[in-house]
């Protein structure tokens, strides 16, 4: 079982940015990205699609005591049962890479942005 993955290098570009804008480190981007990723539905094969040249995470870091929660979520929205190694290799980083995209979007089109992801949506 592996505990580490590796971000897309656009990823890293994103949450360099943030960290700088937002003074936000990358466990918790990581969790907003998943959870918009989430929020967004089922992955693309397109999803799938992108490169591992970016920030090395492992799963302590992305889900801290959170990790089941995060399982469970992921594991619902796919409707079908994952092994370890298709939920944190596979889901893990296609929802992190297609919810920077997402968490970038927000901020950038957001007057207030800690306000606006408070009222996204209150059934994530």
């Amino acid at each position: 079982m592996t505990n580490k993955l590796h971000t897309s290098s656009q990823t890293q570009a994103i949450f360099t940015s943030l960290s700088q804008s937002l003074g936000l480190q990358p466990y918790i981007l990581s969790k907003l990205a998943i959870a918009l990723s989430i929020k967004k539905g089922l992955l693309s094969d397109k999803d799938f699609q992108t490169d591992n040249d970016g920030l090395e995470l492992n799963r302590q870091t992305i889900f801290g005591d959170h990790d089941l929660i995060f399982k469970a979520l992921i594991t619902n929205t796919e409707g079908k049962s994952l092994t370890e190694e298709e939920y944190f290799s596979s889901m893990v980083k296609a929802h992190l890479d297609r919810g920077a995209v997402l968490l970038e979007n927000e901020k950038k089109y957001s007057r207030d942005f800690y306000n606006h992801l408070c009222r996204l949506d209150s059934t994530l």
